[in-house]
């Protein structure tokens, strides 16, 4: 399997950038192309093609833990948006790699991200909780929560790859750089580790 991911995950020398795992073998680190600190992905070790694939059981104590990470990251930075482009039967979708990955955003304005979607998508099925994909998914997906306790989903046609990060970019003024091949943002993600990390551990104290 070529996965970026796995490949990270297997390789000592690089794990370093996990800011912290869960009990359930998920794991927060700050991504590649940090459009502004704080923004993370909170993803499972082990490969998973999207969220819609867990149970509903086994997705609700992953739904909580997001919540969990997503309440520190917005002690430090503000607002905090939650998304995934969920890849389905090798149909990509808006996503850009098939390892499961929830974005961790934060933004200046949540609802201003989910008018971008309701633009694009119209308006988008609400459901009640992440842990809701697995029965709602029947094949690639946008989820998006702009804020804790607003869920909302749509099917991928029609959006573009990428889509929640060039939504933020174009919030952030940063547009042209919303592709995190191309724009690493290397200080950005090296703050949220320290400053992420740091955090967690006082939390733990």
């Amino acid at each position: 399997m070529d996965c970026q991911f796995c490949t990270e995950f297997t390789a000592c020398e690089t794990t370093t950038r996990i800011i912290t795992e869960t009990a359930g073998g998920w794991v927060l680190l700050p991504t590649i192309g940090a459009l502004a600190a704080g923004y993370c992905l909170f993803m499972p070790l082990e490969h998973l093609d999207a969220a819609a694939e867990l149970t509903s059981a086994d997705l609700s104590a992953v739904a909580a833990e997001a919540e969990r990470m997503r309440t520190v990251i917005e002690a430090r930075y503000g607002p905090v948006i939650l998304a995934e482009h969920g890849p389905r039967d090798c149909e990509l979708g808006a996503s850009c790699c098939s390892h499961c990955h929830l974005h961790l955003i934060p933004v200046p304005d949540p609802d201003a991200v989910l008018a971008a979607y309701e633009k694009t998508g119209g308006t988008g099925r609400r459901i009640t909780s992440l842990a809701d994909l697995p029965t709602v998914a029947d094949g690639s997906y946008l989820y998006l929560s702009p804020r804790p306790g607003q869920h909302y989903y749509w099917p991928s046609a029609g959006f573009a790859r990428q889509f929640v990060r060039r939504v933020c970019a174009d919030q952030l003024g940063l547009g042209e750089f919303f592709d995190w091949r191309d724009h690493p943002f290397a200080h950005n993600r090296e703050r949220t580790f320290s400053e992420l990390s740091a955090d967690l551990r006082l939390a733990a104290a």
